[in-house]
Formats: structure tokens, sequence, C-alpha cells
């Protein structure tokens, strides 16, 4: 999915500076100082008298204006423009919404529509990020290639580095938690990590359920349990806060991209060419969802009234009102990717990001979805 972007550079602005010998001429005021002195006739052309006085006071003033210290004059906000920028993932904390993806950028906004503005990565590594989470209303986690692991404690302006590991090269794919006071992170060939500390501070665990498995999504069921999912159809259960992993049983051979839990508790996996599962005992069994179109689906997000929206190839959207036993396609759009998605308030659609950058989406009219 990535692609190259290049960044959007906004010329700065010069101090502004007064040529003593422009707008404070001395010659282009003699031309319109008369005479009240004519001049020594054996030195034409020097003053006498009060116009050389003025004059000298004219270059005085001038010369204490130019080197005389001056405060620089306001500049606007830097904005960013969102559109055509590889976008893999957004989260939100009250008004402020954060997005991540390629070339190492993270933005944030205070509003769906913007301005957009770029938040400081220290030290920007140039990886490309794939998912963002808050983790509480002001610290969020952000995670990417070659094991990059960024953290924020200010809503999301600036990001400090805690773990890079260009060595291995092995990207994070998805972030999780806090699940009993824990985070998770895991990506590709079975890399995942653990912190207790909220990000500050990561270790690397191994698993046999889950293998050398690219892992794609996590959610904490409504008994406690932990659910994990990946490549291949793998599907994986902690009883334990994750301190040991249990393969379940597979139930489709294609990847799962993302898990979700529903409001009334009901557990929904979706992936690979629009294949989507739902689980109301938690996990133990599970029913297909009714979804047409074949469509790789890479997000879930619940609405504001209940409703379970899927997005992922084409621009697709797909809406559920019946806990995702079935969905309905409502939009489409290009054959770019969305790759993330959050609710509007009041339902009046969702903020989509992807290939072609960062959109809102409006509710459909009236007969549009379920």
């Amino acid at each position: 999915m990535a692609r190259t972007a290049n960044a959007i550079v906004h010329p700065g602005r010069q101090q502004p500076t007064l040529n003593p010998r422009g707008d404070y001429s001395p010659d282009a005021r003699l031309q319109s100082v008369p005479s009240a002195v004519p001049a020594d006739a054996g030195s034409p052309g020097v003053l006498s008298g009060w116009p050389a006085l003025l004059l000298a006071v004219i270059v005085a003033l001038a010369a204490v204006y130019s080197f005389s210290h001056r405060p620089l004059p306001p500049f606007p906000q830097t904005a960013t423009r969102p559109d055509g920028l590889l976008v893999t993932g957004l989260a939100q904390s009250g008004e402020r919404t954060v997005a991540v993806g390629e070339l190492g950028r993270i933005l944030i906004a205070d509003s769906p529509n913007g301005p957009w503005r770029e938040a400081v990565v220290k030290p920007q590594r140039g990886s490309t990020f794939t998912r963002v989470i808050f983790t509480d209303a002001d610290t969020a986690i952000a995670v990417g290639h070659d094991g990059w692991i960024v953290r924020s404690t200010d809503r999301g302006q600036t990001w400090n580095e805690v773990v890079f590991d260009p060595e291995r090269g092995e990207a994070v794919l998805g972030v999780a938690g806090p699940f009993g006071g824990k985070l998770y992170a895991y990506g590709a060939f079975g890399q995942y990590l653990v912190s207790d500390d909220n990000g500050v501070n990561w270790r690397h665990e191994r698993h046999a359920a889950i293998g050398d498995r690219h892992l794609s999504a996590m959610t904490q069921a409504a008994d406690g349990s932990l659910l994990i999912v990946g490549e291949t159809g793998l599907m994986a259960r902690s009883a334990d806060q994750g301190q040991t992993w249990a393969r379940l049983p597979e139930i489709y051979k294609g990847s799962f991209y993302g898990v979700q839990r529903l409001p009334d508790d009901t557990l929904l996996v979706f992936g690979m060419r629009g294949n989507a599962f739902i689980s109301r005992d938690n996990g133990s069994t599970w029913t297909r969802s009714r979804i047409d179109g074949g469509l790789s689906l890479y997000d879930a997000v619940i609405d504001p009234d209940g409703a379970v929206i899927l997005v992922g190839e084409n621009s697709t959207v797909f809406r559920s009102t019946d806990s995702g036993a079935s969905f309905r396609q409502i939009l489409e759009g290009d054959r770019k990717r969305y790759a993330s998605v959050l609710p509007l308030a009041q339902g009046k659609g969702w903020l989509v990001a992807g290939e072609a950058g960062i959109a809102v989406q409006t509710m459909p009219g009236e007969g549009a979805g379920q």
C-alpha cells in the first residue's frame, strides 16, 4: 500500500527590514526640501543651515530604526493538506484527532474538517506508521515499520521514540489496550510486545500458539479473555492477560485484518475478500456474516446509534444494524482503499483515511443503508 508523497513545504517569511537608502533616501528627501540658504559658491551642492541639520537627523533616525530590535510579525499556524498522503490509522480523544501514515508523519486536528497540522516526532525516522490509539485522555501510542513505537503525553502534539528496531525490520501492525493494565503491540512474523507502564517500556515475547504468523488486531471479550487475529485464518485466545495463548479452531483460511467487540458483546472478525464472522459466546463458536461484494475489509467502528461500520477496498463503506449478522454496502468510491474510520458526532457520517489521505464521508440520503 505504501507509496511516496512529497512533503508540503510552506515558504518562510523574512523579517521585514527598512532600507535607509530606500524609504529614507536622503537624496530623495533633498529634492523636496527647499533651500533657505544658497549653496556655497565655492562648494556647489553642499548644504548648510537647517536643511543640512534636517538631513543629518533623518539619516540618524533611519540608522537607529534599521539596527534596532523589533519583534517578528505573527506567523499564521502552518496547515498541512492531508489529501494525497497515505494515512493508515486514526484515533480520537475528545475533539482531538490523530492520523498516522507514511514517511513517519503524524497529523493532528481539532475538527474533522481540519485544519490539519504536523506533529513533532523525535527523532524522525521516516518509517511508515501503521496504527495509533489513545490509552487515556492525553497519552497516545503509534506503531509502525522497523519495530518503531512512539509515545505522546500531550494529546498527540509531540512524540518521543520508545522502541526502534531496524535490524529486525519487522513491522508493528497494531496496538491495543489497555487491557488489565497492559498494552500490546504486534505485527509481522509473530512480533509481540507487552507494556506494563502505559507504553513507556516494552518487552518482546514469543508464543507457540502464535508462531511466526503476521498479527493484525486484538480485542478483549466480555469475559475478560483476549482475542488476537492474523494471517491465514489465525485466531488465538488468552485467558490470563496474554501470558499464554491457545489457537482457536480455523473458520477461514484467508487473513483476518480486524476484530471488534460490539456494544452487545458480540465479537466481529473481518478480513480478506469480504469475509466476516460473529461470535456471541466470546469466541467459542462463529457464524459467517452476510456481506456482498468480496472486497477486503480493514477497519470497523461503532456509530452513535449502535450500527456497525466496516470500511475497505474501493473506498467502500458497509453498515449493519443487526449486530454484525449482515451488512449492506452504502458507499463506494474509487479503487483506493480505506484503512481506518472514525464516527462523526450525531451519526452524520465518518472520518475516513487511506490511500487518498483523510476525508469526511457524510451519511447517505434517505433510503440508503439499512
